[in-house]
């Protein structure tokens, strides 16, 4: 084969991945704009660490099922509990439907350890086979909800605590991720605040109509 010949193979093959490329941002694309659907934020890789009931807890690795995510400090009772209690809420409103893993992420887990989250979860009752807390590594856990949920969690300075458990800026928000069949990787769907201070966003009800539009149009009838 000539100098030319494999030039013109290469600019084919070059051809030809471009126009595959384009074929599935096309269909990505098509499948984000039917009216009603919640839109796909971002892509959210697997995660693996650890759980509060002391194994590994695999994530976001499941064709139809529905991710609720939360971000706390668990030694801060009072923010952790408001979290979940929101997880529990947007959960509650599809008493039908069981395909849910709720899921709360632990902005120290260094201080939350697998004990101290099974304690919180026991003294409040998250205690069903939905709930996942997740501990493990800190500096890989923090990594992983920041460049995935835009999670920081910044931790405050000593001048602006109220209390010696106030370690970290509140995350009230909530993420809605979810695997399609069709879909390599899964996606965020919706992100929710509760809005109970001046000038935040409140949109939790909107959180009802994607997980229905989900339900309904993405995931496998039962």
């Amino acid at each position: 084969m000539n100098s030319t010949t494999k030039t013109v193979c290469i600019l084919i093959a070059i051809m030809l991945s471009g126009i595959v490329v384009y074929y599935s941002w096309l269909k990505t694309v098509q499948r984000q704009f039917v009216e009603g659907k919640p839109p796909m934020l971002r892509p959210v890789d697997r995660f693996r660490s650890d759980g509060h009931m002391g194994k590994q807890v695999e994530l976001f690795d499941k064709d139809n099922v529905l991710y609720l995510v939360g971000y706390f400090y668990a030694g801060d009772e009072n923010e952790a509990l408001a979290v979940c209690k929101r997880i529990q809420k947007i959960r509650n409103a599809f008493t039908e439907e069981k395909r849910f893993r709720l899921v709360g992420f632990s902005m120290d887990p260094q201080l939350d350890s697998a004990e101290v989250l099974t304690k919180f979860a026991s003294k409040y009752g998250f205690t069903s086979d939905e709930w996942s807390f997740i501990t493990g590594d800190k500096d890989r856990v923090r990594k992983f909800m920041n460049k995935f949920f835009r999670y920081p969690g910044h931790k405050k300075t000593d001048k602006h605590r109220e209390t010696d458990s106030d370690l970290y800026v509140r995350e009230l928000r909530i993420s809605l991720v979810h695997k399609n069949q069709n879909d390599d990787r899964a996606f965020i769907r919706g992100v929710y605040w509760e809005g109970i201070r001046k000038g935040e966003l409140r949109n939790d009800e909107l959180s009802e109509q994607d997980i229905k539009f989900i339900i309904q149009n993405e995931m496998e009838q039962k």
